[in-house]
């Protein structure tokens, strides 16, 4: 069961909610959520759950280890559960959701060190468990959510109405971009793979990287909407994790813009604490190579993840030496560096064989690069264009924010009441079609 299910969304979503407003305390209200999450997880994924059971129960007890004893338990703690990311990544089978929580851990570690602060044992492990993150985010720090609970819970019931309301219309905004655009889109990419990427022409190479981009941004902005709308229902605000990425000017723009609490997890905890940008920019670009090669080890231990850090880790740092003063006169060229770029960080991010890389690179450049495929169809892109032009048009108008901006404006207003209605039976109906793929980031 995942947000994208029949039974999430008719059953378990509606009851949850209902039975959390039905209770009155603060306290209870918590323990509803520590409940619920059990519950979601392990119909999610059964034989995981000991396991995210016994590293709650273990983070719970770090926590107040390091609020006691302080630097030795921190430095204890966060390698012992660093230490089982490690060994999970390393495995043959993946714990969902392993990233997320670890580094919620991880940040719940270096928070209470930092800042000591009396939490209860509810507050912990509602924090840990919150089904919303619980599976690919956003990273939200307790202090974040808990600045939110002390506001909200215990608002009045219209104030809650809206929470709802709004919550709702987050929660179907995401529905629409996973169903009704990410998972249509998910179709390009998987008929390139089938054709083999030595056999596709150029066009269709490029047809399918850019296909890919908008099926991830979609897929990921897809749960985060999803996530942030639970939350809301809840009466917690969620942080943004997307903030229009596709209009940035730079690859660090990008990054700022595209799974924010990632980066701003990697900003506070890793970059920051090494001496961030402030001993040069010799020492910059020795940061700047830590934190990508961390961030595509957290993606995973392939090497292709590990091209993928680097890959990125090239432009931006050569933005930091002399690439950014280039474009900053000339935004139309940053743009085009952009949409150049990130498609093609891409490929080593959605082929995890080296060998379909260097294949998916040629055919990207066949032009350019005197190498003939094998089998080559010229006129393929005309085919799979005609069966998938709508939704890629359809990705790159929603990849800018003014669609979105709009429902989320007139969530409660008869034109944008309709549009919503007709994104979320429209998703229900793919569904119960059985049209539906899992959420990329489950894999992380």
């Amino acid at each position: 069961m995942d947000f994208g299910s029949i039974p999430f969304i008719i059953w378990f979503l509606p009851v949850f909610v209902l039975i959390y407003y039905l209770i009155p305390s603060a306290q209870g209200k918590k323990a509803a959520i520590i409940v619920g999450s059990i519950f979601f997880y392990g119909v999610s994924c059964l034989s995981w759950l000991p396991y995210l059971l016994g590293l709650t129960v273990c983070a719970v007890a770090a926590a107040f280890w390091v609020r006691k004893k302080g630097k030795p338990a921190l430095i204890v703690s966060v390698l012992a559960f660093t230490a089982f990311l490690v060994w999970n990544k390393a495995s043959d089978q993946l714990m969902p959701g392993v990233s997320f929580v670890i580094f919620t851990i991880l940040a719940l570690l270096v928070d209470t060190y930092r800042k000591p602060t009396e939490k209860s044992l509810l507050d912990l492990v509602s924090y840990i468990l919150f089904f919303p993150k619980l599976l690919s985010g956003p990273i939200a720090r307790l202090e974040q959510m808990e600045t939110r609970k002390v506001r909200l819970m215990g608002e009045k019931p219209t104030r809650n109405g809206v929470n709802i309301e709004y919550g709702a219309a987050c929660f179907i905004i995401g529905l629409g971009y996973k169903v009704l655009l990410a998972n249509q889109l998910a179709g390009l990419w998987r008929e390139i793979q089938t054709i083999g990427l030595p056999s596709v022409s150029t066009q269709l190479a490029w047809m399918g990287v850019i296909g890919y981009s908008l099926q991830l941004y979609f897929d990921f902005q897809g749960y985060s909407l999803m996530a942030i709308g639970i939350a809301k229902m809840l009466g917690y605000t969620m942080p943004n994790n997307f903030d229009s990425p596709y209009l940035s000017k730079s690859v660090s723009e990008f990054y700022r813009r595209w799974h924010i609490t990632l980066g701003a997890w990697f900003r506070d905890y890793v970059y920051i604490p090494l001496g961030g940008s402030r001993k040069g920019t010799g020492r910059t670009i020795i940061n700047l190579f830590a934190v990508w090669l961390l961030t595509g080890l957290w993606h995973g231990f392939g090497v292709n993840f590990l091209l993928w850090g680097m890959f990125l880790f090239f432009w931006i740092a050569m933005e930091k030496i002399w690439l950014r003063k280039f474009l900053e006169n000339k935004p139309w060229l940053a743009h085009i560096y952009v949409l150049l770029v990130i498609p093609l960080s891409w490929v080593f991010f959605a082929l995890p064989e080296l060998s379909d890389i260097v294949w998916c690179f040629l055919r990207l450049f066949g032009p350019i690069v005197p190498y003939e495929g094998i089998n080559v169809s010229a006129g393929d892109y005309l085919k799979y264009g005609s069966m998938y032009w709508p939704f890629l048009v359809a990705g790159i108008f929603f990849a800018f924010p003014f669609g979105e901006k709009w429902l989320k404006r007139n969530y409660r207003r008869g034109l944008g009441i309709l549009a919503l209605l007709v994104i979320f039976w429209m998703s229900v109906y793919q569904l119960a079609m059985g049209l539906n793929n899992p959420f990329m980031y489950f894999s992380f």
